[in-house]
């Protein structure tokens, strides 16, 4: 994680300033600010976990390089550029040089996550990975482009914000465009058993690509197949593990976590907490979630505090985020008969993520200064995982869900664990019903009725959702489109 901003101005240094004192929680270094005749870049970053965000020159000094996030690719597209000499440049350098050397067209050959911008003596880029796992968003304050890592950033800065769409770049002199889309990995896979023995090879890389050399690492671990899968894939790269857990006291999530991390050796931290501590962090959670959409604000309070006890113990975390999305793992996708529906119901929950899950898991981890990485998005594992075909993702009478990823790693986690159907996060943890219970006795039917239509003409669809866009209008007022607010059916 990392904290970037700018803008499209020689004079409105403090604008940069300001936007970066707001997302100054990304990262744990002084704002490093760079400017030319054109434009202004600056950024904050992660000093515990070798985050290079920049600003990086060129060098001439005349064109520099702000990023946040990582490649996957670096020595690929290290090579395809000028520079190719330079061994140990980071990734920020590599991108800039071979964005020099080739144009836009290398947003399409990069794998990874990130979210850049690119200036030089007349020439402004911004680019985004094709998930959105790292966020992006921009406005205009009187006609100057401005942009930065997260929504607050740009409250009272710009008139509108926008969020930067996935997968495209902008050109200040051209516009917006698309890049190659991910698509699946053109390989033959003869029968099921295939698409899970290619799974365990390209999770165990992406896991240990993940890994920092020598340093502590931490599992989010809800007891649930996907990060349980993680954190066992993890173990033997690493002397030391550690593994994280929140919930209600006797919620199913911590007993499936204590299993694991007892299986694996792990050594294990839980936040165990009550209604008064969902609601302590409440705000907190709502101001750097950034939403007010009832199930992702669930979700967030337990990602929100089980983020904070990792960050006592380790300055980065893997999640197993992706997995659902990727493997078809959500339980109304079962009602499907038909294998194309499937399909795109897969298609579509990936292609939300940036808004629902993503964004959950980046401003939780940003919130308490740590990193997080998701070996599931990995840019192999989802080309993998798109060319596996729907009727193998949810297989046999019993209608298994993530069939790949529980077959593939049966072998190494307790039975329960690795065939334990999925529970939303929120209902796992036990968040869920104390805050839906919580805001029934808080908002009366009347109230409800009378303020649950917003100025556009939009419902909101509960009286948790009522109470928590009260809370978020106290932080952001009507500075976000509702279109950017996650609608979530599942977290």
């Amino acid at each position: 994680m990392a904290g970037i901003a700018g803008v499209i101005s020689s004079t409105d240094q403090q604008l940069v300033t300001r936007m970066l004192e707001k997302i100054s929680h990304r990262g744990t270094s002084k704002p490093a600010i760079w400017k030319n005749n054109y434009s202004v870049l600056g950024a904050v970053k992660l000093s515990s976990i070798n985050e290079h965000p920049g600003p990086k020159q060129n060098r001439n000094g005349i064109q520099a390089i702000v990023m946040d996030g990582s490649l996957d690719n670096h020595q690929i597209i290290n090579n395809v550029s000028e520079s190719n000499s330079v061994s140990k440049q980071s990734d920020p350098e590599c991108m800039l040089n071979a964005l020099d050397a080739h144009g836009p067209k290398i947003f399409g050959m990069a794998k990874g996550r990130y979210a850049l911008a690119v200036a030089d003596e007349d020439r402004f880029v911004l680019a985004r990975d094709r998930l959105g796992i790292q966020p992006l968003y921009f406005g205009f304050n009187n006609g100057i482009l401005c942009f930065a890592s997260e929504i607050k950033g740009l409250i009272g800065i710009v008139e509108e914000i926008h969020e930067f769409p996935p997968g495209h770049f902008m050109l200040s002199a051209d516009g917006i465009y698309p890049y190659k889309a991910y698509t699946p990995e053109p390989i033959k896979l003869e029968k099921p058993q295939d698409s899970s023995d290619k799974l365990v090879n390209r999770l165990g890389f992406a896991v240990r690509n993940a890994l920092s050399d020598g340093a502590d690492v931490g599992v989010w671990l809800s007891g649930g197949v996907d990060s349980s899968v993680i954190a066992a894939v993890a173990r033997p790269f690493v002397n030391r593990i550690h593994t994280f857990s929140a919930g209600v006291d006797g919620s199913p999530d911590l007993e499936y976590a204590r299993m694991v991390a007892k299986h694996i050796g792990s050594e294990h931290h839980e936040r165990i907490y009550g209604l008064d501590e969902m609601l302590n962090v409440l705000e907190k959670t709502i101001y750097h979630l950034e939403s007010f959409d009832a199930p992702l604000v669930n979700s967030a309070v337990s990602n929100y505090l089980v983020s904070e006890l990792t960050a006592d113990h380790v300055p980065l975390a893997l999640s197993g985020e992706g997995a659902d999305e990727l493997f078809a793992g959500y339980a109304y996708q079962k009602s499907y008969t038909n294998q194309i529906q499937l399909t795109l119901s897969v298609q579509n929950t990936i292609s939300e993520l940036h808004n629902t899950a993503l964004q959950r898991v980046d401003r939780s981890a940003s919130a308490h200064s740590i990193g997080v990485e998701m070996p599931f998005l990995e840019s192999d594992v989802v080309r993998l995982a798109l060319a596996i075909p729907s009727r193998w993702k949810i297989r046999g009478k019993e209608k298994i869900d993530k069939w790949p990823l529980r077959e593939g790693f049966r072998k190494i986690l307790p039975k329960d664990v690795i065939w334990r159907e999925k529970s939303k996060f929120w209902e796992g943890s036990g968040t869920g019903a104390a805050l839906t219970k919580y805001a029934e006795s808080q908002i009366t039917d009347n109230e409800f009725s009378k303020d649950r239509r917003l100025e556009n003409g939009a419902d909101l669809r509960s009286k948790e959702e009522l109470l928590y866009y009260r809370i978020f209008q106290t932080f952001f007022k009507d500075s976000i489109p509702l279109a950017h607010i996650g609608r979530t059916q599942y977290i």
